[in-house]
């Protein structure tokens, strides 16, 4: 497998057609379609992560086709989640966003890679941990993240089995 991880740039968005792939990795893994207030951020690549010197946002290319097969953002934290005993703020703390890889390419050590080089950057960028959260019923990704060290903050034991994690750097 020839795979790279690349920044996105301007130029990448129709050439791999990135907002399609996040929505059909949406509609793959929650059965959602364009929600505007969960995925307003998908509409606008450039102004929540290109634009913003803290921000990023990383796609991975399966090189012997040209394809787009993974995904990862970080912002700053922009919510105001009521999360107990956790008082996040957008300079200290990264949000990890978009975490897809492709079901056809699982289990290659992709996610683990793209993740690598997003703590990377959010160290290199000055954030003290990273937030995320998942759903409880959402195809590997608990064990995921617990295997990344990311430790769970709050379930909420909401219809959609949400649970905060974090990350200290």
């Amino acid at each position: 497998m020839n795979i790279e991880i690349m920044e996105l740039k301007q130029e990448h968005l129709s050439k791999y057609n990135v907002e399609n792939f996040l929505f059909r990795m949406i509609k793959e893994s929650y059965g959602l379609d364009y929600v505007p207030e969960y995925h307003y951020d998908i509409k606008n690549l450039i102004g929540y992560y290109i634009r913003p010197l803290k921000n990023n946002f990383y796609i991975c290319i399966d090189k012997d086709n040209d394809k787009i097969i993974g995904s990862s953002g970080i912002r700053g934290y922009d919510k105001n989640y009521n999360i107990k005993d956790r008082f996040y703020d957008k300079e200290k703390t990264a949000s990890l966003y978009r975490i897809f890889v492709d079901k056809e390419y699982r289990h290659n050590g992709i996610a683990t890679k793209l993740l690598k080089i997003v703590e990377n950057f959010c160290k290199n960028s000055g954030y003290h941990e990273i937030y995320l959260h998942t759903q409880k019923d959402s195809y590997g990704a608990l064990p995921f993240w617990i295997n990344q060290n990311y430790n769970i903050v709050y379930n909420t034991f909401d219809e959609f089995g949400t649970i905060h994690m974090e990350k200290v750097l």
